[in-house]
């Protein structure tokens, strides 16, 4: 019974995408792991299907025929399986899974209350360590911030710009299994009761913000996200969303940040 399922996004980058399965075909346990893989743009679907499959039989690949995103798009394939997973890991396919053993560590100390493990993710350009993307909940006053930021496309540019230009902070500090208020949205495991609670809420997702809505899901249903720095995936930034454009990117942020304030001031309440 393959108990687990992994669910990632195809756009346009199939060769990336079949590298991404040869990786997880080294799982330990990988008899236990369903790979669902939703192709929101695709050149020829039949060959790469095939070609999935071809590494790993068992895959299940989809073709809605539209761009849905990468949240929804991963968990389109959860939803056409029609299968119950206890666990499903939402990933880019610029992602490398260290360890043979990976989903085997994942789920041995994880307790009822835990809705969403981040595993110790590595910028392979740099060395930065990018989670956990938040510790603590953000002040109202920042969330204020964001809003204003994400609220035009020049105010989007100078603040990235401004971002990019800060010294990034490498996290090599030792953290054991931790709780944390969100972590980094390229590769995170959620828990079928937090999938569920996702699923009610997919017409107001679409792209960017991921760490912070599903955060503020968790925290509004009592439950926690933790940070496992035994858990080692290496991240290859940028393969696809560096290829869209800043305008569109700027609108998918709008979108979204002003669902996390929905969300935000609701558990505030």
């Amino acid at each position: 019974m393959r108990d687990i399922a992994v669910a990632v996004v195809c756009y346009n980058n199939e060769a990336e995408v079949v590298e991404f399965t040869k990786n997880l075909s080294k799982q330990s346990i990988i008899d236990n792991i369903q790979l669902l893989v939703t192709c929101n743009a695709v050149g020829d679907f039949e060959k790469f299907q095939k070609e999935i499959e071809n590494v790993m039989p068992s895959a299940l690949v989809y073709n809605p025929g539209k761009n849905l995103g990468y949240l929804p798009g991963c968990l389109y394939g959860v939803e056409q399986s029609g299968r119950m997973y206890s666990w499903v890991m939402v990933s880019n396919t610029d992602i490398e899974i260290i360890q043979s053993n990976f989903f085997d560590a994942a789920f041995k100390e994880v307790g009822d209350d835990i809705w969403c493990i981040g595993p110790d993710i590595k910028l392979a350009s740099i060395g930065v360590h990018q989670n956990p993307f938040l510790k603590k909940r953000p002040t109202k006053s920042k969330v204020t911030i964001w809003r204003i930021a994400y609220s035009c496309f020049p105010l989007f540019w100078l603040y990235f710009k401004l971002y990019d230009l800060k010294p990034q902070k490498n996290k090599k500090e030792k953290l054991q299994i931790k709780s944390v208020y969100a972590v980094h949205g390229s590769c995170f495991l959620l828990k079928r009761e937090c999938v569920d609670r996702i699923l009610e809420e997919k017409p107001n997702v679409f792209m960017y913000g991921e760490e912070l809505i599903i955060a503020e899901i968790i925290k509004s249903n009592g439950k926690t996200c933790f940070f496992d720095s035994d858990l080692k995936i290496l991240h290859n930034e940028n393969q696809v969303t560096g290829k869209i454009e800043s305008k569109r990117k700027q609108r998918w942020f709008k979108e979204s940040m002003n669902f996390y304030i929905h969300l935000f001031k609701r558990n505030d309440i």
